[in-house]
């Protein structure tokens, strides 16, 4: 039995030959599909944070939306808007229209005069589309 091979059964099972390109494209395909899930996990979050049908409408209204950013700390409530923020601008930036529109920013919107965040109506891209 050689002991350059590994082997199952007890045969002995040649190595395998380095081809740069194949190893190139299996790391490539894996950079895509972590993209991918990584925008497709940051996209159902958006959609569970705004309680969002991916067809349009809340299972929040206005008030209750205002409540839970209420119920936050003002900071923390900062931070979640501003990563979510800076993260559509990088992904804008490296992989332009990778993001939806309707993504770009807050469902609801929002103001913040640096003392409170007040919460407005749901944006129109959001809002529940009539059934055809």
């Amino acid at each position: 039995m050689s002991t350059n091979s590994t082997s199952d059964g007890g045969y002995p099972v040649p190595g395998e030959e380095f081809i740069a390109s194949e190893h190139a494209r299996n790391k490539i395909i894996r950079a895509n599909q972590f993209q991918q899930l990584v925008l497709s996990q940051w996209i159902d979050t958006y959609l569970d944070f705004y309680g969002l049908a991916e067809s349009g409408g809340s299972r929040y209204t206005t008030p209750q939306m205002q409540a839970i950013i209420d119920a936050m700390p003002a900071a923390t409530a900062r931070d979640i808007m501003s990563d979510s923020a800076a993260f559509v601008a990088f992904v804008n930036t490296a992989e332009p229209g990778a993001i939806a529109d309707k993504y770009q920013s807050p469902a609801f919107a929002m103001t913040d005069d640096g003392q409170t965040i007040t919460v407005g109506d749901l944006r129109p891209e959001w809002q529940p589309q009539p059934e055809v």
